[in-house]
């Protein structure tokens, strides 16, 4: 009798064991798709910071008078967001998270910072070797 209630008693063990085993593997599955999904919100955001910055560097290398249009996206992954363009590069908060892509040091932008909104476009256009940003 004394070896049933130990055979049960360590089947209760190993029971109890295999349960935290299952919790911490569906706890790391899940960390896992949440980084997968947070990966693809930054790079949705990335993708628009490189285009801007590709933009303003193309604006600033062509001559006087040069301009290119960009519509912005109106929500990234189904979320709004803010671009910010200072001397240092194009910034965009999405999601609780910045993205940066650098711009071309030389660069001379008419304003020190400009703040784009999502879902309207905007001239970048080389103005005496000032880039100008307007929305259109």
């Amino acid at each position: 009798m004394e070896e049933k209630g130990t055979i049960i008693l360590e089947y209760i063990i190993v029971f109890f064991i295999l349960i935290v085993l299952c919790s911490l593997l569906i706890s790391i599955t899940f960390t896992e798709f949440q980084m997968a999904d947070e990966t693809q919100n930054r790079k949705e955001a990335r993708i628009i910071s490189n285009q801007i910055s590709e933009i303003i560097n193309n604006v600033n290398i062509n001559q006087n008078g040069y301009s290119t249009t960009y519509t912005l996206p109106d929500k990234i992954n189904k979320e709004s967001y803010v671009v910010k363009i200072n001397k240092t590069g194009v910034y965009i908060n999405s999601h609780y998270q910045l993205t940066r892509s650098n711009i071309i040091p030389k660069n001379t932008l008419k304003n020190n910072n400009y703040i784009l909104t999502p879902g309207n476009t905007y001239e970048f256009k080389n103005i005496n070797q000032t880039i100008v940003i307007t929305q259109k």
